[in-house]
């Protein structure tokens, strides 16, 4: 650089030092018109306030007449072009792509590849939503294949969300065909989201000895003999078809007795995470090992949620189940990547709860306070759910109203999403492997608290949500459009809207989902309803 020329007032160092100045805020100024930034530039500023602004005027002045910018703009398109070959790179690896899409296949530095299936089942009114997980491998024939197979019968893991209607008829039949395809009878996990009829009134059928499939691990939410009787007490105003009214009876009655007839490896229990409840006498129950996979099926581990990564605490009930805070489950734990199935419970308010109690008290004459005595009897349950159920009814309706409250929520989605890539079939075409599933059961969302507890239970997870399943079918008491819960891209109400009282799925919330550019589902009883979504996505080694 030729800037040695003579300099009235000013000695050679001071000279070089304003040119050196002049030269990189030149440098820097055509750098800014490509976009690009020089990390000199704090530096630079550093110096520049060693020298006068008269002579860094003249050294920019002499700059600008003799700097040859042609070189430097070459260098600056060199590095535009590396950057944006580094960013078609990277959108290569990480973006959700349709599966017609002319780079979505081109995954050469895949180390470990997933193929998931989910399925939202005409049921009805209810809930059934399967889940399948499968190794794929490095076969890319085996990539393009999964996506129009029946993922049912080829998975190494399936999990399952729910499964009831009602009337009962709708889940029956699905039922059936979920265990005629699959020939191993293996079902890995089975979620419960909560106890009312039309959400379980299945399980008999899915899980039966003969005709049903074997489930290695049932995870449902923990709620004592109290929190038991409030749940019965919204649907006890309806009565279902009977061997479903007798398995809802004694699933309130006896949960752990009751799901242990379907002789699983294990059954965990899931604590509310509601701050202001306390640990509900969790740390009183005796320590038991976290729950873990078994020796067949895709290895899966159970994690603490939040920042850590230990084993979760685990504590042993007197039946036999493992009660859990705080958990997620990472399925093919151990690969360079995995997939994530995250649970949260909200429970009723410490408030409403004894309000209840009362309500009871005083239906039934019994003495005040005695309540909570009363339910710790497995004859008094039985009671309350079979000669008493009206009076548990108006007790709920006194205290509760409309209310849901207790209910298991599951987040299902690609450990580690922001590395990984995804193909997904007739999707839109998106920047990051955005393929997250939420499901709500009948979570209430119409409290701001109780969605900001929610959001902040699923902090890691909320960006990655593609598809959301309304609570309570879509009904406006529980969810407030004013208060949208996360940025889905589609809205799904598994909903058969007989119930007039709910309205469900509720027109004034699919009009505010609509509103937001996002798409809306809902699945009812037609089998044109069923909602499939298949995919297959990446993690780079």
């Amino acid at each position: 650089m030729n800037n040695t020329i003579p300099h009235v007032g000013s000695d050679d160092e001071n000279w070089n030092l304003a040119c050196l100045c002049a030269d990189v805020y030149i440098r820097a100024d055509v750098a800014r018109s490509y976009g690009l930034r020089m990390s000199l530039a704090p530096f630079v500023d550093d110096l520049r306030s060693r020298i006068s602004d008269q002579l860094f005027n003249q050294a920019l002045e002499f700059r600008r007449q003799t700097f040859d910018d042609e070189e430097f703009r070459q260098r600056c398109n060199q590095v535009l072009s590396e950057r944006e070959r580094q960013a078609a790179h990277h959108a290569a690896r990480t973006a959700r792509l349709p599966s017609s899409h002319s780079r979505a296949w081109k995954r050469e530095e895949a180390k470990h590849v997933l193929g998931h299936h989910r399925y939202q089942l005409p049921v009805g009114q209810g809930g059934f939503n399967v889940g399948t997980l499968r190794d794929l491998g490095r076969n890319e024939a085996l990539w393009r294949a999964s996506l129009t197979s029946d993922a049912i019968s080829s998975a190494d893991f399936i999990y399952v969300y729910d499964c009831g209607s009602d009337p009962i008829d709708g889940v029956i039949q699905s039922v059936r065909s979920i265990v005629a395809r699959r020939p191993s009878r293996r079902l890995d996990m089975l979620f419960v989201s909560h106890f009312d009829r039309d959400h379980i009134c299945g399980i008999p059928h899915l899980l039966h000895e003969k005709r049903g499939l074997r489930v290695d691990t049932i995870v449902m939410p923990y709620l004592d003999d109290i929190d038991r009787i409030i749940a019965f007490g919204r649907s006890a105003a309806t009565t279902g078809e009977h061997s479903a009214e007798r398995f809802h009876e004694d699933v309130v009655v006896d949960p752990v007795g009751t799901m242990a007839r379907f002789g699983p490896r294990q059954i965990v229990m899931v604590m509310p995470t509601d701050e202001d409840e306390g640990d509900s006498g969790f740390f009183e129950l005796p320590p038991a090992e976290p729950p873990r996979s078994g020796p067949d099926g895709m290895p899966w581990k159970a994690k603490e949620t939040g920042w850590h990564s230990a084993p979760p605490p685990a504590r042993r009930t007197l039946e036999g189940a493992t009660i859990v805070q705080h958990i997620e489950f990472d399925v093919a734990a151990g690969t360079e990547g995995g997939w994530l199935l995250k649970p949260h419970v909200k429970r009723a308010s410490q408030q409403d709860r004894e309000a209840f109690c009362v309500a009871v008290e005083v239906l039934l004459q019994w003495p005040r306070g005695s309540f909570h005595d009363q339910v710790k009897v497995e004859k008094e349950r039985r009671g309350l759910v079979t000669k008493h159920r009206n009076a548990v009814s108006r007790a709920y309706a006194w205290t509760f109203g409309d209310k849901n409250e207790t209910s298991l929520s599951l987040y299902s989605g690609p450990v580690e999403p922001q590395t990984a890539g995804a193909v997904s079939r007739n999707s839109r075409m998106s920047a990051s492997a955005r393929v997250g599933w939420m499901g709500t059961g009948d979570a209430d969302f119409k409290d701001p608290l109780a969605v900001q507890r929610f959001r902040r239970h699923y902090r890691d997870e909320m960006d990655w949500i593609a598809t959301f399943m309304l609570p309570h079918h879509g009904s406006a008491r529980n969810f407030d459009p004013s208060l949208f819960v996360v940025d889905a891209e589609l809205w799904v109400a598994a909903a058969q809207p007989i119930h007039l009282h709910w309205k469900h799925p509720a027109p004034e919330i699919v009009k505010a989902i609509k509103a937001r550019g996002a798409r809306f589902r809902r699945v009812g009883s037609s089998p044109k309803s069923l909602l499939e979504e298949r995919m297959v996505v990446f993690w780079p080694g």
